[in-house]
């Protein structure tokens, strides 16, 4: 049997300044370490490649602390093996400015204290920029590492927010943009008395927060939430808040858990007759493996939060996006990979920092990545068009989000962007 995690899956410099800073990179070292204890180098020596075969130059290392192992490995995983096809996809289109790119994947075996070992280990070798996958509790503590002098952490998980100008971008769509989404998808549904079931976990907490901070919003007061119950992960059996919900008769619902647990509430849904009530999952579970594992218990109107990514590049608008996500797919087929939400996140912020030292230098300094990444403008991703500044150190807007339902092989569009309706199925 398949086991799911319990945890959720989410000083500037201005354009003259780092226009200076083109001109003055030197061909030095740029600080790196492997996953042990030795610490390697990568020297930026001609910036050209070989007019055969792949990169000649000396390697740029792109660390990443992730989850390979223990509990939290169904993301860790995903991620790794995005950014390996990332990699051999890069070294084979020339690496970045003539240099192989070479990907560090460090496992922090789902624990905090090896995920801030790893990260220090690398802090002190002067590594300008890390990639940080995990759950938010294990990535909060590698990112109250960063300082305003680096290093440059791109945090895989959707649930941090971070300050304005500082070291850390977070990806994917937030937790409010995402609810947002519910919250559209309902109304235009006609489902305005809803009810949520939570876990008690920081994630169910976190979530649970969010949905009463955007039903306070003007654009959702004709919404009402008429229950609320809450759940430990743990727990087997949820059938007594489930029939408190089913006594309130809403009309729709929101559950907020991943994994396993969700498996508990679809169980005790089931069992209730509650298979029937039009209810949305987080976007942590955005992932073909769990909704097979859960087969038959899954109901019809279950709908998951997911994006661009996972869709049939024919769902999408033309553009560069639909372009985007299209390459992103067809390279993790041809890995025998899934498009999952953590092999998007991952991809998206390595080809994000990929971007910046092909256009500053592989020699950027922490700073200087900042002052690209915080001034992205109509960028493509797999997410979507990534438009950034000194406030939003994520890129992404509500607009970015869509509803997908499980058709017992594969999620099928059922929004359209925002939790908009489709124009075949509004009403």
């Amino acid at each position: 049997m398949v086991e799911f995690s319990r945890s959720a899956m989410r000083g500037r410099l201005g354009r003259s300044s780092l226009a200076v800073s083109l001109g003055l990179i030197a061909a030095s070292a740029l600080a790196a370490c492997g996953s042990g204890s030795t610490a390697a180098s990568s020297t930026a020596s001609t910036g050209s490649s070989s007019t055969k075969g792949g990169p000649s130059g000396s390697p740029v290392v792109m660390h990443a602390v992730l989850s390979v192992t223990g509990p939290d490995a169904f993301l860790g995983d995903s991620e790794a093996n995005a950014l390996k096809v990332l990699e051999k996809h890069v070294n084979a289109t020339g690496g970045i400015d003539g240099h192989p790119l070479q990907v560090d994947i460090a496992d922090n075996e789902s624990t905090a204290a090896t995920s801030v070992s790893l990260a220090t280990n690398w802090i002190s070798q002067g590594v300008p920029f890390m990639l940080n996958g995990s759950v938010g509790a294990i990535d909060k503590a590698v990112d109250a590492l960063a300082t305003p002098n680096g290093p440059f952490i791109y945090d895989l998980s959707p649930v941090e927010h971070p300050s304005p100008g500082s070291m850390i971008f977070s990806s994917s769509f937030s937790l409010k943009q995402e609810v947002q989404a519910d919250l559209n998808f309902f109304k235009s549904r006609g489902w305005t008395n809803i009810a949520v079931m939570s876990s008690t976990d920081a994630s169910g907490v976190g979530g649970f927060a969010q949905i009463q901070a955007v039903l306070a919003e003007p654009s959702y007061s004709s919404m009402h939430l008429v229950s609320h119950e809450t759940f430990n992960t743990s727990d087997v059996n949820v059938t007594t808040q489930l029939s408190v919900i089913k006594a309130a008769n809403p009309q729709a619902m929101i559950i907020w858990t991943t994994g396993t647990p969700l498996g508990t509430v679809l169980n005790g849904m089931s069992s209730l007759g509650l298979e029937n009530l039009p209810s949305i999952a987080d976007s942590g579970n955005d992932s073909v493996t769990e909704m097979v594992h859960f087969g038959a218990v899954v109901p019809k109107d279950l709908y998951i939060p997911n994006s661009s990514l996972s869709l049939p590049p024919s769902d999408l608008p033309s553009g560069p996006v639909q372009s985007t996500v299209a390459s992103f797919q067809k390279l993790l087929a041809a890995a025998g990979d899934q498009p999952t939400l953590g092999a998007g996140q991952t991809w998206d912020a390595a080809s994000l920092l990929i971007g910046a030292l092909k256009k500053i230098g592989v020699n950027a300094t922490a700073k200087q990545i900042l002052a690209y990444m915080q001034n992205l403008h109509n960028v493509p991703g797999v997410f979507g068009m990534y438009n950034t500044s000194f406030t939003n150190h994520r890129g992404l807007s509500t607009g970015d989000v869509y509803l997908s339902s499980w058709n017992g092989k594969k999620f099928v569009l059922a929004s359209g962007p925002g939790g908009a309706p489709l124009s075949s199925s509004a009403g």
